[in-house]
C-alpha cells in the first residue's frame, strides 16, 4: 500500500462544518441543563437513574464531538455518521414542530444540516480521500444447475498459465 506523505490543508466550509457541529452540542447542552438540574434535584430516590441519564447525555454529546473532530481531520467515515445523524435529526425536528412548535432543537437541527451539507460540497470532496478499492478474486460464472443433484454448474475461470 502506498503511503500518501502529502499535506492537506483543511478547507474552510469543513472548518465551519466542525464548528458548527460543536455549536450543535453546546446548543443542545445548554438547553438540556435546566431539565437535567430539575430532575437531579426532584430525583429523590431515582438519583441512580437521573445520574444515568446524566452520563448518556454527556457520553451521546462526546460522540458527536468525536466524530466532528474526525471529520475535521479528514475522515470520510465520520463524515457518513454526521450526515446520517443530520438526516435524522431533521426528520425528528419536523415531527416535533409539527406536533408542539418551534423551540430550541429547530436551532440545533438547522445548525446540524448546514454542517452535513457542507461537509458535502464540491469543495470539501478532495479534503476526505477515497479509501482504494481491495480486489477481489473472480468468482466463477454459474451456467447453469445439475438437473439431479441441484447443485450449481459453473464455468472454471481461464487460468494465464494455459497456452492456447
Amino acid at each position: 500500500m502506498e503511503q500518501h506523505t502529502e499535506q492537506r490543508t483543511r478547507p474552510r466550509v469543513v472548518t465551519i462544518a466542525v464548528a458548527l457541529w460543536w455549536a450543535s452540542v453546546i446548543i443542545s447542552l445548554v438547553a438540556a441543563a435546566p431539565g437535567m438540574v430539575v430532575s437531579m434535584r426532584e430525583a429523590g430516590g431515582a438519583i441512580i437513574g437521573a445520574s444515568l441519564g446524566l452520563v448518556l447525555v454527556l457520553a451521546w454529546s462526546a460522540l458527536f464531538v468525536w466524530l466532528a473532530t474526525r471529520m475535521g481531520r479528514g475522515s470520510g467515515n465520520a463524515r457518513l455518521w454526521l450526515a446520517i445523524i443530520a438526516g435524522l435529526s431533521a426528520c425528528s425536528t419536523v415531527f416535533a414542530i409539527a406536533t408542539d412548535g418551534v423551540d430550541w432543537s429547530f436551532i440545533d437541527a438547522v445548525c446540524v444540516v448546514v454542517a452535513a451539507v457542507l461537509s458535502y460540497l464540491p469543495s470539501a470532496r478532495p479534503f476526505f480521500p477515497r479509501d482504494e478499492r481491495r480486489p477481489r478474486s473472480a468468482e466463477p460464472r454459474t451456467i447453469g444447475w445439475d438437473p439431479t443433484t441441484g447443485e450449481r454448474i459453473f464455468e472454471t475461470p481461464p487460468s494465464g498459465d494455459r497456452a492456447h
